[in-house]
């Protein structure tokens, strides 16, 4: 499973999903969606785009969690 860490992000940056709409030049909807830390897919665009927006790396935006085997 992937993780999105955009909610984390945004509280530590005092931003809000209408913040990454404005300055990050995301799509509102896309914008909402990851504010939650839902989405199934991202682009390299909006990916990019919140490197720059956070300065930060890939790792710090996504995170690769292991599920647990039943």
């Amino acid at each position: 499973m992937i993780k999105i860490k955009i909610p984390h992000l945004l509280e530590k940056n005092n931003m809000n999903a209408t913040d990454l709409f404005r300055k990050g030049n995301i799509a509102y909807r896309t914008a909402l969606r990851l504010s939650k830390g839902e989405g199934s897919r991202i682009s390299f665009e909006v990916l990019e785009n919140l490197c720059i927006l956070f300065d930060v790396g890939v790792d710090e935006i996504l995170e690769y969690v292991p599920e647990k085997k039943k």
